[in-house]
Order: C-alpha cells, then structure tokens, then sequence
C-alpha cells in the first residue's frame, strides 16, 4: 500500500514522486491530516500489505525484472559518475549521498530520505511546532539522498558541462540550482532564499547576455 504525506491534497497531486505511480495506474494514499504522520510510524501493514512510502529511497514497485533494473543503474552511475562525484564534493554537508533516480520522473532531481527518516511534511510539522528551534531541527532533520534523473536533458547538459569546466562559476551555480529546486519540489525548505536569489540573477544575465548586474545611473 504505498502513501505520501503532505500538506494538501493539491500538493500531494504536484508531488514528482506520483509521476511514476500515475504512469503505472497504481493507487496511492494521501496522507494530508498532521497525525497521519504521526500514526504511520507505528503502522507498518494493514491486512497482510506493508505501507509503503513513496518519497522514501529503495522504492520498488514490483513490476519489473530486478535483473534488468539493477544492470540499467549500474550502467547509468558509470555514466554519471563525473557529474555525481563534483556534486557530492559540492554538497556534501547538505546531502548525505548522491544517487540515481531509478523511477524517473519528469524533473530533473529529487529529494529522498532514509527509511526511518523524518519526511519532508514530518519536518515541516516539527518546524511549525511552538517548542521547535533551530538548534533541535538540525539533530531531527533526515539524512537526505539526492537523486538525478539520468534520462533528463538538464542533467545529460550539466554531466557534459562538469567534464569539461567542473570549478567554473556558471557550472556550480547551475549544481547548486538543481539541488535547490530538488528539494523544493520534493518539499523541503531551502536554507538561504538570498543565496537561491543570487544564483538565479547571475543564470539570467546570463541567458539574457548581459555582462554586469551593477546598477546604471539614475535617469537625470
């Protein structure tokens, strides 16, 4: 029986993680009530099926040859292995390990936690929480393990950009957005919104050829 916990019905429905299930035609349960979260934990089957976490790692769907899974993944963290080596040196006091999305949706990363971590709604609860402060969420927040998708232009474009200029500018600006809208979409905070702010300018001047952000003069 495979779930997910969110805020709302409306974001469990724009969750990545239901892309690979809706393909399927495979129900899932929406946990959307703050003790769900709560409950589930204490829960692990209901009439002889487990309940299962979609936005946990090592999800299996049990339609597929193990077999040919497991030889595809082998095959796609060779490949990847360039890209996935610099974003572990560049993220790794965010993310506990980089890894390859093995369900494929139609972003270009997400998001997993352990399976006895806290979910990103179990961390946005305890945030909210009167007696919450931030010394405590950071022992409480779940080691994360962030997932390329290797079927993704983005991700094929940023592995051959990392082969050939790993310590440019514009290379890690464009890393550290594909973590940062990772974990947004697979419903985790970012830690700095200024920093996000900035990167995204310096990837727009770009795109739109402009060679300096500095301010022009004031209209006399």
């Amino acid at each position: 029986i495979y779930y997910i916990a969110a805020e709302s019905i409306e974001a469990a429905e724009r969750s990545p993680f239901l892309e690979t299930l809706k393909e399927r035609d495979v129900e899932c349960l929406y946990l959307v009530d703050p003790i769900d979260e709560y409950a589930i934990q204490h829960i692990t089957e209901f009439d002889g099926k487990k309940l299962v976490s979609i936005t946990k790692e090592g999800l299996k769907l049990g339609d597929e040859d193990e077999k040919v899974a497991n030889k595809r993944q082998e095959i796609y963290k060779a490949k990847f292995e360039g890209l996935t080596t610099c974003l572990k040196d560049l993220l790794s006091s965010k993310v506990s390990k980089i890894g390859i999305q093995k369900h494929p949706s139609a972003t270009p990363a997400v998001m997993v936690t352990s399976q006895f971590g806290n979910s990103a709604n179990m961390e946005r609860i305890m945030r909210a929480q009167a007696f919450s402060d931030n010394n405590r969420m950071q022992h409480m927040s779940s080691q994360k393990t962030m997932e390329i998708n290797p079927r993704h232009p983005l991700v094929i474009k940023l592995a051959d950009i990392v082969e050939a200029s790993p310590d440019d500018e514009s290379t890690q600006d464009t890393a550290w957005m594909l973590y940062e809208s990772a974990m947004m979409t697979s419903g985790f905070p970012i830690e700095s919104p200024e920093d996000f702010a900035k990167r995204m300018f310096r990837v727009m001047s770009s795109g739109l050829a402009i060679d300096s952000l500095e301010l022009e003069p004031a209209v006399e």
